[in-house]
């Protein structure tokens, strides 16, 4: 099975199991960010990691990221309605990645992911705090997009894995968001660090997947 089939197979199961037709009704369609997915399972081939526990490894950090993202999607223009069921879609996921894992029995994991979760929240109230100038905030936005993948490198032992993740994506959230961020000399650290690490430590097909952002 390719890359592309793998990231099928884990982007099919996460959309079967979020289905839910009354909140799916009313609000948009879950975005699943493949690169995320392409990602983790490069990262745990490279550490060996069987692939039907990779896959569920996988499944379960997105469903992580899910939520999270759900729930960053809550604004207070929105009508009653559409806003309880935002929040609500946010806890469904939260609930399926805990009930997945907990039946998984895989503490080490969930502790692994809460820690990731606890950086998440602290370091979106700091970004909140931070001035638009701030060198501070690419920190904070470091943190809040690798922290689950730099978790799950740590629970497989791929320690470098996590050092790619905290500058590939906040990489890429910059390139996405740059219009609003001062962000230029960030950019050229982040491909500074990438050209070091990259070479050494990641497949040939992360490496190819994220080059637009190299360049």
């Amino acid at each position: 099975m390719n890359m592309q089939q793998q990231i099928e197979q884990v982007r099919t199961r996460i959309q079967r199991a979020i289905a839910h037709s009354y909140v799916d009704r009313y609000i948009q369609p879950r975005m699943i960010d493949e690169d995320r997915i392409s990602f983790a399972l490069s990262m745990l081939r490279s550490a060996q990691v069987e692939e039907n526990i990779a896959f569920d490894y996988v499944f379960a950090m997105m469903l992580i990221q899910l939520a999270l993202d759900t729930h960053d999607e809550v604004d207070e223009q929105q009508i009653s309605q559409q806003k309880q069921l935002t929040v609500l879609a946010g806890d469904l996921y939260s609930g399926l990645y805990y009930d997945f894992l907990a039946r998984r029995h895989d503490i080490s994991l969930i502790r692994r992911f809460a820690e990731a979760i606890k950086e998440i929240n602290i370091q979106k109230i700091r970004l909140q705090q931070l001035s638009s100038n701030d060198l501070e905030r690419f920190h904070c936005i470091a943190v809040i997009e690798s922290a689950l993948l730099r978790q799950l490198a740590e629970h497989v032992h791929a320690h470098e894995w996590g050092e790619v993740a905290y500058y590939l994506f906040a990489l890429k959230r910059v390139y996405r968001e740059r219009a609003k961020l001062e962000a230029l000399n960030y950019i050229d650290h982040c491909k500074r660090k990438l050209q070091d690490l990259l070479p050494f430590h990641v497949h040939k097909e992360v490496k190819e997947q994220f080059s637009h952002l190299l360049v």
